[in-house]
């Protein structure tokens, strides 16, 4: 359940070696939980250095998320990681440069932002950029939109927040050639006191090269909701 807030907060929580964030990570499409995320705080320089690793979730939390037993029995999920995930670099605080967000890391030539640059309702921004991947070392174009909408009192398993709700829209050029007009969207919930999103959705789309059928693909589609940081 979400409502505006009585005040909207504006001091962004800086970045300290062993913070940390842990996400509880669903799939969208049978709504299964799949792993416990957890990112935390490695280094803090001229870059900032986040490492992330991926748990199973144990019985206890299971319980707390009524029908994920069922759905894990008849939509059983193969090849979620356990252990070590990639990690991402911010340069600086706020702008990611390295980003594993996507199931691959993505390396911008110019880091892009995390967050609205203004915290405030209605702020909007597009920046292009280009990007790599550790196997593919063509620069391909990244043109992405980013849309403040409104401050929210948004409830995740780690408490109540003040968030302010923003969308991207992304267009790029995919390294897998037989996709194109590749499109990415999220919805991201961020809290300025954590530092980071409390909650966020992404999903994308594609077209198959050289085929017949005129509607999209669907890429993977997750959501993360904050158990719990420090």
């Amino acid at each position: 359940m979400r409502r505006p807030p009585a005040e909207a907060p504006s001091q962004v929580r800086q970045p300290a070696v062993g913070q940390s964030w842990r996400y509880s990570k669903q799939d969208l499409f049978t709504h299964a939980l799949l792993i416990d995320q957890v990112d935390k705080v490695a280094s803090v320089g001229a870059t900032i250095a986040i490492e992330s690793s991926s748990e199973a979730i144990t019985e206890g939390k299971e319980k707390s998320h009524w029908g994920v037993l069922a759905l894990r029995k008849y939509f059983p999920h193969h090849g979620t990681p356990i252990g070590a995930l990639p990690g991402e670099i911010q340069n600086p605080w706020g702008k990611i440069w390295v980003d594993p967000h996507w199931g691959q890391v993505q390396v911008y030539e110019t880091a892009i932002p995390l967050w609205p640059e203004q915290l405030r309702p209605g702020w909007q921004t597009r920046f292009s950029t280009q990007y790599k991947t550790p196997l593919n070392q063509d620069a391909r174009p990244w043109d992405q939109t980013m849309k403040a909408h409104s401050w929210e009192r948004i409830s995740v398993p780690a408490g109540q927040f003040n968030a302010l709700r923003f969308t991207n829209s992304v267009n790029f050029v995919s390294g897998d050639a037989a996709r194109t007009d590749s499109k990415r969207q999220e919805t991201l919930w961020f809290a300025p006191e954590v530092g980071r999103w409390v909650a966020r959705e992404s999903k994308g789309s594609y077209y198959a090269a050289n085929s017949a059928i005129d509607t999209p693909y669907d890429e993977n589609a997750y959501r993360w909701e904050l158990l719990e940081w420090s």
